[in-house]
């Protein structure tokens, strides 16, 4: 499993734990009465495994290539893997994951472009603020070939909020293009304190 066929355990895992994380996130939603459906949503799911199993090769070999080019674990390489990571490999899969499930959902480019910009802000910043700590212990202690094993346990519990932010969970955004017009008409009000509010209301649920 990690020998004769990683690419193709990192390809399948990556797309499973996807799933695993938005199943944990349908059933919050589902608890707390955000869902209007049922329980789980299987397309979704669905939409959720593509969008991980694509990331899977993309992690798989520039993991390999990193240890490749930098195969001692110093400290000075780890910091230049994690910011590899952070500032090349956490934006792609982002765009990776809006764009392949925006397209499963037959949202138009245009679409597309205004959730990916109303939402981006907060998942790279909750990406900063849950991956470095990670990537440290992978990059210092594990062996190449469980990396993306690794990456993939530690995405089941960060994609519970990437999917409830991309599924709209009922606590509008401040960037999103309605409150942008509703900020433009209301100047004064400020998106910080907005901000705030939102954290404080997600906390209660």
């Amino acid at each position: 499993m990690f020998g004769k066929y990683l690419l193709i355990t990192n390809v399948l895992g990556s797309g499973v734990l996807m799933v695993v994380g938005d199943v944990i996130a349908q059933e919050y939603e589902y608890r707390h009465g955000l869902r209007k459906q049922d329980r789980y949503d299987g397309d979704r799911m669905y939409r959720m495994f593509v969008a991980g199993a694509l990331q899977g090769p993309l992690h798989h070999y520039v993991y390999k290539w990193m240890d490749r080019v930098m195969p001692h674990r110093t400290f000075i390489n780890i910091c230049k893997k994690i910011l590899i990571d952070q500032l090349f490999m956490s934006p792609a899969c982002i765009l990776i994951f809006f764009y392949s499930i925006c397209y499963l959902e037959r949202q138009t480019l245009q679409e597309t472009h205004q959730e990916l910009i109303a939402k981006f802000p907060y998942i790279y910043l909750l990406d900063w603020l849950t991956w470095p700590a990670a990537q440290y212990i992978n990059f210092r202690y594990l062996d190449t070939k469980y990396r993306v094993a690794f990456v993939n346990v530690c995405t089941a519990v960060y994609n519970v909020l990437m999917s409830y932010i991309k599924h709209d969970f009922g606590i509008h955004l401040p960037l999103e293009p309605n409150n942008l017009s509703e900020i433009a008409r209301n100047p004064l009000k400020n998106p910080e304190t907005e901000t705030k509010e939102i954290i404080t209301t997600a906390s209660k649920t």
